[in-house]
């Protein structure tokens, strides 16, 4: 059976962020294979940089109707995503890579909702563009930089909430479109 809709945006988002995070795109870190659904926790012998996706600790508070009586086939929400990176952190300044890691995400996140000249789009269309339609699009926060901290991680990491705008049929989850 297919991915429901959102594992499939979860999905896409990951290997895009894997895809575009690489030094010959024009980024100072590597994420090739680096990228993580879910993934809260990470050891020491976990090779740096790493950048998991997760849903929000602080979950809508506001429920949908689930099934049938609905005037349109569809729920319109904003979902809220985590995304956390870690990466080694430089003795002096330890927030200092967790800054330019962060930089690096946030600049590729920022290419799925930027739309091109049209004359440029009909030459290059984006593929990545809302995720290849499974967004009507994205928010992002500033982000936070922090040190390692014991009894949270060993590394330097930050952490920032994205907003998607996700649009699904509550009654088939699993629809693309």
């Amino acid at each position: 059976m297919a991915d429901s809709k959102k594992l499939t945006t979860l999905k896409r988002l990951c290997d895009f962020l894997q895809r575009e995070v690489r030094p010959p795109n024009g980024y100072k870190h590597d994420l090739k294979n680096r990228v993580f659904r879910g993934r809260m926790f990470f050891g020491l012998n976990d090779a740096v940089p790493l950048v998991s996706i997760m849903e929000n600790l602080d979950p809508d508070r506001f429920p949908r109707l689930a099934g049938g009586d609905y005037e349109l086939a569809t729920s319109k929400e904003q979902w809220v995503l985590l995304v956390q990176g870690w990466c080694e952190d430089d003795k002096e300044n330890p927030t200092d890579s967790a800054y330019e890691l962060m930089a690096d995400v946030r600049k590729a996140l920022a290419k799925i909702v930027k739309r091109e000249h049209p004359t440029e789009a009909a030459q290059t269309p984006n593929p990545d563009l809302m995720l290849g339609g499974l967004i009507a699009g994205m928010t992002m926060e500033p982000g936070i930089a922090r040190p390692p901290i014991e009894q949270v991680s060993a590394k330097a990491f930050f952490w920032m909430r994205i907003t998607l705008q996700f649009v699904e049929d509550p009654n088939d989850p699993y629809k693309l479109n």
